[in-house]
């Protein structure tokens, strides 16, 4: 505990006022950046639930995550939380849930009377701070993460007389209630009778344990998890159930530190004394190395001198919501990852996809590439190795989906872990990133042979006629076919519904056109492959959508896609393809062949470099042969018939099924002629097509399956808004570019409030939907901010 001296006895005029202008030079003198960034977030809140969900079911509240840990902290949402930092927000494994409403709250006695003090609170980046006052008092607070299990928080009061402080907390009991829906009348002990909080005392504070509970989609434990309460001042401490009562007398200015640490299993528990007791001893480094770390992200990562305070404002929040959602190594992860959303209620613990991590990391690359790093390294560190015991014929895959708890077939309990599928090749562009970042060559040694398995993959297992050119598709598995590799699918007609078998089988149905509708297994892994899901370029249309487009002389099975299975030369099943090429899939490939090329080069490894740019060159002219449609002037998927055309294409450009992002994906990626690009960046500023309120959304408004608040038919997701922009810049269209930037700058919702950054905006009004604190959405913000905000020609 570190004392102040108290006041001599001076008046209390002369005392406030020596005071006041102590703090006020003390503030100058150490103005830093990230104090010009208040509340750019809004970290208030009050949680009454356990699950306290906002409109769209996830996490209402927007908590101070940092450092990798595994608990957030929020600002009291008005007087009855001053003193204290709401919640803890807890992440269980896979889950968010908050544990109380306010835990260890200070209350401040004068003479047994309680002080009325008025609060001023605000979050900086990596911190949130409260002062309150009362006369002849002032207590500073401020809370910082240090280690990826805990937080610090200094509590610095200023007294001209003894004090009684009191702590209190209680744990929530109620469970569920999402805005405009009535509350659960459930309890948590009702809901979860396995979870047995209990509150201990300890010789310094407290310690919250949790029983074990493994419940899928909601709330996962080892039995072994604490939240542990630590402080420099002794206190008594009284336990009444799930409610807690601590107190302590100083006689006059008093620094008090205290720890908050949320800790997994039993070995957490135990690596992470130690720590506290270090942190507990000399603070005040921890609490500096934390200030520095913040403004090494914001120096790093605010290098735009012609973006606005706004825009400014929009990349540090990006900036936030990025390192918020960055979780330190637990549970089967191996190293550090970022995950989509630490509120969203499905991918809020540790939940981490390729697809994300590409970009994530490619805009961490500025401001904290050693996360970036980390959180490639921890995707690939599952990649399937030659002679793996569940799927050794898909050597150098990259899973969909990787958690705290591996799926059954890899020995664990989760359901969220997932190898159905992979995600577009994208990783080489986020490695050379990082590289460019950094300059590290052995970055690129260490990545080099595991980029080469992936690529390898691709045209191994997803290229069903040899060409060079992959296909999307789906493992083989379980959710995809029967035991001896059969594709499973569901046939509906009328009231019947009926799942066969056999790719036979499915032709003939779909031939027949003897069906209302058909749910294969495949196809959605396919889709979740392109990273994006139920697009029409898969086939997927609404009821009514469907029926309009055969009223205006269309055919249904325009909108069914079609399957081939993909053999090893012994005839082992490998997976399957959806038998159509996709130009972006074709694009990131070309992209994939540049870059592997580079690193070869950089490696020098000449031969493998110069393998790389043939077949690049050679992608490059199939997208422009078989894949832009000149009526249209769009790129677009294409079949694969029975046998090449006489030009050497698999088939015909699917346009039927409407125009989507993948069409400006060969201008993204740099595979486009002049010509062609100079066509699509004309369809691309069509306000009859993507020139929309918010542009550039995930369908034209002229695509039969268009919907504005659907989620990858028409709403505008910023990847590939900003891969659009890119591939506009690329060919010479940069003006146009940044006003289209501009345009979703000053029309997307939220932007420059301080609500969280979403997943998606309707392209018409620009409204807001999914999960709060979307990492992609914030990493795509941020090279937004990087390369187009405030830029001009």
């Amino acid at each position: 505990m570190k004392h102040i001296n108290p006041h001599r006895p001076l008046s209390l005029l002369i005392c406030a006022a020596l005071f006041i202008s102590g703090h006020a030079l003390a503030e100058t003198a150490n103005s830093l950046r990230a104090d010009s960034f208040k509340n750019v977030i809004n970290r208030s809140g009050a949680p009454q639930y356990m699950l306290d969900y906002d409109f769209d079911e996830h996490q209402r509240f927007n908590p101070l995550f940092d450092d990798g840990a595994w608990h957030g902290h929020l600002l009291p949402a008005g007087p009855e939380g001053m003193g204290g930092f709401p919640g803890p927000a807890l992440l269980t494994e896979e889950y968010i849930n908050f544990m109380a409403d306010n835990f260890d709250r200070l209350t401040v006695y004068k003479a047994g009377q309680k002080v009325a003090l008025s609060m001023n609170a605000y979050s900086i980046p990596g911190a949130l701070i409260q002062t309150l006052t009362a006369p002849g008092i002032r207590i500073d607070m401020t809370l910082r993460f240090v280690t990826s299990r805990t937080s610090l928080l200094e509590t610095q009061i200023t007294t001209d007389s003894p004090l009684e402080l009191v702590w209190d907390g209680e744990l929530l009991e109620k469970l569920r209630a999402q805005e405009g829906k009535p509350p659960s009348d459930k309890t948590i002990e009702q809901e979860y009778p396995g979870y047995t909080r209990q509150i201990l005392q300890a010789a310094d504070g407290l310690r919250v344990t949790f029983g074990k509970v493994r419940e899928a989609s909601s709330l996962m434990t080892s039995g072994e998890s604490e939240y542990q309460i630590h402080k420099t001042l002794p206190m008594q401490t009284e336990i009444n159930g799930h409610r807690f009562t601590g107190k302590a007398k100083i006689s006059g200015s008093t620094t008090i530190y205290t720890t908050y640490s949320h800790l997994l299993t039993a070995a957490e528990v135990q690596k992470e004394q130690p720590k506290i007791r270090d942190i507990l001893a000399h603070p005040q480094p921890y609490l500096d190395a934390s200030q520095k770390r913040w403004e090494g992200y914001l120096n790093s990562g605010l290098t735009n001198p012609k973006a606005t305070k706004d825009q400014e404002r929009v990349a540090v929040k990006a900036i936030e919501t990025l390192t918020g959602n960055w979780r330190g190594t637990a549970g089967a992860m191996k190293f550090d990852s970022v995950t989509p959303s630490v509120t969203g209620r499905w991918f809020s613990g540790n939940q981490t996809w390729p697809w994300d991590t590409w970009k994530q990391a490619y805009a961490m690359a500025h401001f904290n590439p050693d996360v970036a790093k980390d959180n490639i390294r921890a995707v690939f560190a599952f990649q399937i190795q030659p002679g793996d015991v569940v799927r050794p014929w898909d050597a150098g895959f990259v899973p969909d989906l990787i958690a705290y708890n591996p799926g059954p077939e890899r020995g664990g309990d989760g359901t969220n872990w997932n190898e159905r599928n992979t995600k577009p090749s994208l990783a080489a562009w986020s490695v050379m990133e990082i590289y460019k970042t950094t300059g590290d060559k052995q970055w690129l040694a260490q990545m080099y042979p595991k980029l080469v398995a992936y690529h390898d993959w691709w045209l191994r297992n997803r290229d069903h006629n040899h060409n060079g050119v992959p296909e999307y598709g789906a493992t083989r598995d379980k959710a995809h076919n029967t035991a001896d590799g059969k594709m499973l699918f569901t046939v509906r007609e009328g009231q019947k519904e009926q799942t066969e078998s056999g790719l036979k089988n499915y032709d003939r149905v779909v031939k027949s056109g003897q069906y209302d509708s058909i749910e294969i297994p495949a196809q959605v892994a396919a889709s979740w492959e392109s990273g994006r899901d139920d697009a029409a370029a898969f086939g997927f249309i609404d009821a009514d959508q469907l029926a309009k487009y055969i009223k205006n002389g269309g055919k249904k099975q325009d909108w069914q896609v079609k399957f081939a299975e993909n053999r090893s030369d012994d005839g082992t099943l490998l997976g399957y393809s959806l038998l159509q090429e996709s130009v972006d899939e074709a694009s990131y490939m070309y992209s994939d062949n540049k870059y592997m090329a580079e690193i070869a080069d950089i490696l020098g490894k000449k031969t493998e470099a110069a393998d790389f740019r043939a077949k690049a060159v050679k992608l490059a002219g199939y997208i422009n042969t078989c894949m832009f449609d000149s009526r249209s002037g769009f790129f677009y998927d294409i079949r694969i018939e029975g046998k090449p055309l006489a030009n050497g294409c698999a088939g015909k450009p699917i346009t039927e099924r409407g125009k989507g992002p993948e069409g400006w994906s060969p201008l993204f990626n740099g595979a486009a002629t002049q010509a062609h690009a100079d066509a699509v960046v004309k369809v691309m500023k069509d306000v009859r097509e993507f020139n929309t309120y918010v542009p550039l959304g995930t369908a034209a408004l002229t695509n039969p399956a268009f919907g504005a608040d659907i989620y990858w038919r028409g709403r505008v997701w910023v990847d590939q808004l900003y891969f659009g922009l890119k591939g506009m810049e690329q060919y010479g269209y940069r003006e146009d570019a940044v006003k289209m930037a501009q345009a979703f700058f000053e029309h997307a919702d939220g932007l420059v409030s301080d609500a969280p950054i979403r997943e998606n905006y309707n392209p018409l009004n620009g409204q807001q939907q999914g999960a709060p604190n979307f990492s992609w959405s914030a990493a795509h913000l941020y090279m937004l901010y990087n390369d187009f905000f405030g830029q001009g020609k």
